[in-house]
């Protein structure tokens, strides 16, 4: 995929058909990759683990959430930094999760207004995407907040949560794009080693 005006298409056609998924197709999404991120390498050696609140139809990580908190990991969400736009990382709690004390910002999303960490502070980080291929380039919403705020990091261990649909063959890779280490649908689990990455051995299947 070489055209800007083909890529800026198929991203609204994408982000179309995500948000036009019914509401028992999203949940069943949502339970799926709950099911399979436990059995992971990553998820189970992380203590520390960034995660997602679903805005605008992506796979939902209510489930994830709750796995993460019943096993006393640390769950990190993301907040906009304003004089950069770049993510730092908010610790929250059952407790503010399950009582939904977060802020509105701008953009349509929700975010903890608390004091955040760098992203390389935590030992995996759950994204959202938009389309993915087999090389593990992701394409977001354009606004470029993750590929800012991973750019020449090395931590944490990147996977992606999409749905099925949302892999394309080839996407022409940007200087700025930070590919990912693996992507986890409802069906399939894709992992990659890209060029300008490294995975720690503390995540290598062994």
């Amino acid at each position: 995929m070489n055209s800007t005006a083909n890529l800026l298409a198929l991203r609204k056609s994408l982000r179309q058909q995500r948000r036009q998924l019914p509401a028992r197709v999203q949940r069943h999404a949502g339970e799926a990759v709950a099911n399979q991120i436990i059995k992971l390498l990553p998820f189970k050696r992380a203590t520390k683990i960034g995660l997602y609140l679903s805005a605008f139809g992506e796979v939902p990580t209510q489930k994830i959430m709750q796995q993460c908190f019943k096993q006393n990991k640390k769950v990190y969400l993301p907040q906009i930094r304003n004089f950069d736009q770049k993510l730092v990382w908010v610790k929250i709690n059952r407790q503010q999760w399950q009582n939904n004390r977060f802020a509105a910002h701008r953009l349509g999303m929700q975010e903890p207004r608390q004091r955040g960490i760098s992203i390389n502070q935590l030992d995996l980080v759950i994204m959202p995407l938009l389309m993915f291929d087999v090389h593990g380039t992701r394409v977001g919403m354009g606004g470029g907040f993750y590929d800012r705020t991973l750019y020449k990091k090395y931590r944490p261990f990147r996977l992606g949560l999409a749905y099925d649909f949302q892999q394309v063959d080839t996407i022409k890779r940007q200087p700025w794009d930070q590919p990912l280490h693996a992507v986890l649908t409802p069906h399939y689990f894709h992992q990659f080693k890209p060029a300008n990455t490294a995975i720690s051995p503390f995540f290598v299947n062994k």
